[in-house]
């Protein structure tokens, strides 16, 4: 098996150790009568780490010039994650692990830039798309064992799931070889924090942190709410989560297609984060459960079409030398949505009674970001047309 083989095998069990139990821990922790208001705060706090830890991970590993010790870190400390919260399955230990699984998924960028450290522009949004499309395939498979496995068996055997995935990851991990790269001049701190400076990646983490946060507080989260209102089994909701998941790998390869790279974010982006605002309204409107699993796919198409040309376009330029730390800033950026959405979801779904709140504030979030892309890429088509040289 190949290098870049192992790591994406390596990058699929990361992300089923971290959301194997994620479609039922909504329903899971309300029906031990767990607050919606906290329910939302273990929910957010997975977001929440990454956000203070991101930035300084990323700058560490532009300093060091290396990735795979995070790597192993962030496979370690996930499968830690779950076995707390074998030891205590309640609000208090799922809390606890959220905010070690939030600190494993910092390290994510070094799973990334691990791969796409290498690539030239041109190349960048491709590397992308495989990696995207790898972490949301082991995403699938995780949904796919809950949905077939929870009903018989519960939350316990999804952690035990966890555990013994992320172990085989950090052991899978081990036998990566990073390539060694000379450097005779080693970046110093105030030329890796000069990307602070780069326009372009703060506009394109923006935008991140809306997906990423209306992801975390509808899909990941209070969807589950809604179809377990409607008296859904568990295999129809982790049927739910599968097509989601599935059209979000799907949208990843798509996203790294020549026909998609030739239609250009512009129009991909805003017209993905429009059906995104579209599935927030439908999720409250429909009131059969397998026309909430059809809806999925509105979600799930952001993930490549929307998250992906995020990520590559924030990069395209940064150079390689502090890419990490570029990377680090935008994965800092969005966690903040993945926090302060669904802790607002679940203030909304609290004090309202009612979760229709709660995903039509998600919907306007959805379109304010459409609507900031579309007059993005006007601009800059203008300031091409007319000759004038984009703003970084």
């Amino acid at each position: 098996m190949s290098n870049t083989a192992r790591l994406l095998l390596v990058i699929g069990l990361f992300w089923f150790t971290q959301y194997v139990y994620v479609p039922y821990t909504t329903p899971y922790l309300l029906a031990q009568k767990v607050s919606a208001d906290f329910v939302g705060l273990v929910v957010g706090f997975y977001g929440a780490v990454p956000f203070f830890t991101r930035i300084f991970i990323g700058v560490f590993s532009d300093l060091i010039g290396k990735f795979k010790p995070m790597i192993l870190l962030g496979c370690a400390t996930a499968a830690l994650a779950s076995v707390i919260r074998l030891y205590r399955p309640d609000g208090i230990g799922f809390l606890i692990a959220n905010i070690i699984s939030g600190f494993s998924s910092s390290m994510w960028m070094c799973f990334i830039l691990f791969h796409t450290k290498s690539l030239t522009k041109e190349n960048l949004q491709r590397g992308m798309g495989y990696v995207m499309a790898s972490c949301n395939g082991g995403i699938l498979c995780g949904f796919l064992a809950s949905a077939t496995l929870y009903q018989h068996f519960g939350m316990m055997l999804m952690c035990a799931l966890s555990v013994g995935a992320g172990t085989l990851a950090l052991t899978l991990a081990l036998t990566l070889r990073e390539k060694e790269e000379q450097r005779f001049n080693p970046p110093k701190l105030k030329e890796l924090f000069q990307v602070a400076r780069n326009k372009r990646l703060w506009f394109f983490s923006v935008i991140g942190l809306i997906q990423q946060g209306v992801l975390m507080g509808t899909a990941m989260s209070f969807s589950n709410a809604v179809a377990a209102g409607l008296g859904a089994m568990p295999w129809q909701i982790g049927l739910m989560n599968m097509m989601m998941t599935g059209s979000y790998v799907a949208s990843c390869y798509l996203s790294s297609t020549t026909l998609a790279i030739r239609i250009g974010p512009g129009i991909l982006m805003t017209l993905t984060q429009l059906f995104m605002a579209l599935y927030c309204v439908l999720m409250v409107t429909f009131d059969n459960i397998y026309l909430l699993i059809l809806t999925q796919v509105l979600m799930g198409s952001t993930g490549g079409l929307v998250f992906s040309w995020c990520s590559a376009e924030a990069l395209s330029q940064i150079e390689s030398f502090r890419r990490s730390t570029a990377l680090g800033i935008f994965q800092s950026v969005f966690a903040i949505g993945m926090t302060g959405v669904p802790i607002m979801a679940g203030y909304l779904f609290n004090h309202t009674g009612t979760l229709s709140a709660s995903f039509y504030f998600q919907a306007v979030l959805a379109l304010i970001g459409a609507l900031a892309t579309a007059l993005y890429y006007t601009r800059r088509r203008h300031q091409k047309r007319h000759g004038i040289h984009p703003d970084a």
